[in-house]
C-alpha cells in the first residue's frame, strides 16, 4: 500500500485538526503501516474510501486516533521528577498518561512517601486508557522498578500470564482513567497540585504547544508544579510559568 502526497497531506490536516499532532514528512511510513492496520481491521479496500469514512464516522475516528497515537512508556521513567511530589500535593494530573505506567508510577512513589492523592489519568487513545484501567502489563515495562516496589505494589501472573505483572488493587484506585484531547478538550473544573504533561509537546509545533501550556496553566493551582519530559522545553513557547529546574516549571502569582 502506497500512500500519494495528496492523501499523506489530508490525513496530516485531519490528525493536526483533530489533536495537534504534526505529522511531517518524516512519519508517512508510520502513517502507511499503522493505515494498513486499519484497512484490514474495518475491511475496506481503499485508502480514499477509509479517508470518507473517517471524515464521516466519529467512532473510527476515534480509532484511527488510536492508531496513529505514538505510546512508548514504562515504569518509573524519568522518576527524578516523582521525587518533587510531597503530602501537600493532594491532586495530580497525568495529563497524557498512555497505557497507565506514569499515574501508577506517580501513585506508587506517593504512597511510599506516606500520603495518597486523588490521579486524574488522561490520554486521547481509549486503547490505552484500557489498558491502564486493566493494570496488566509485560514484565519488561518495570525494568526500572525496584525489587520491593515490585513486590510491594504489584502481582506476578501465572500460567498465561506467566509474563506480565498486575498493578494491586490499592493502586488501582487511587486513578481515575478519562480520555481528554489536549488540543480542545474542557479543562476539568478542578484545581491541581501538579501537571505531568510529559513526552507529548514533541509531538506539536509552537501553536499548539503554547495552546495546550495555557490551557493546563489555567487549571493549575498557584504555586502548583508543572512538569514536561526532560527531552522538551517551553523555550520561545509564551507561557507565563516559573522556570525551576530542567522540565520543572510552577506556577506563581
Amino acid at each position: 500500500m502506497n500512500i500519494s502526497t495528496v492523501q499523506f497531506k489530508r490525513f496530516s490536516d485531519l490528525v493536526y485538526h483533530e489533536c495537534g499532532i504534526n505529522l511531517h514528512a518524516g512519519k508517512k511510513q508510520l502513517l502507511q503501516t499503522r493505515l494498513s492496520k486499519c484497512l484490514r481491521r474495518t475491511g475496506i479496500s481503499s485508502i480514499n474510501e477509509y479517508l470518507k469514512t473517517i471524515e464521516s464516522d466519529a467512532e473510527e475516528l476515534l480509532h484511527f486516533l488510536d492508531a496513529i497515537s505514538t505510546n512508548h512508556t514504562y515504569f518509573f521513567r524519568e522518576s527524578q521528577h516523582l521525587e518533587q511530589l510531597h503530602e501537600g500535593h493532594n491532586h495530580i494530573w497525568c495529563a497524557a498518561s498512555s497505557s497507565g505506567e506514569e499515574p501508577y508510577s506517580v501513585a506508587i512513589s506517593c504512597l511510599e512517601k506516606g500520603f495518597r492523592p486523588t490521579i486524574l489519568a488522561t490520554d486521547i487513545s481509549t486503547h490505552v486508557l484500557h489498558l491502564g484501567q486493566m493494570g496488566i502489563y509485560p514484565i519488561e515495562r518495570a525494568k526500572h522498578v525496584p525489587p520491593h516496589i515490585l513486590r510491594k505494589y504489584f502481582q506476578k501472573g501465572q500460567g498465561k500470564y506467566e509474563n506480565y505483572i498486575r498493578v494491586k488493587d490499592a493502586v488501582k484506585q487511587m486513578v481515575m482513567f478519562q480520555r481528554y484531547n489536549l488540543l480542545n478538550g474542557s479543562p476539568p473544573r478542578q484545581e491541581f497540585d501538579v501537571i505531568f504533561c510529559r513526552n507529548v509537546l514533541i509531538y506539536f509545533d509552537n501553536d499548539i504547544k503554547a495552546k495546550v501550556i495555557g490551557s493546563l496553566y489555567k487549571v493549575l493551582k498557584l504555586e502548583g508544579l508543572f512538569i514536561i519530559g526532560g527531552a522538551e522545553s517551553l523555550n520561545n513557547i509564551p507561557h507565563r510559568l516559573k522556570y525551576i529546574r530542567p522540565s520543572i516549571y510552577r506556577k506563581i502569582s
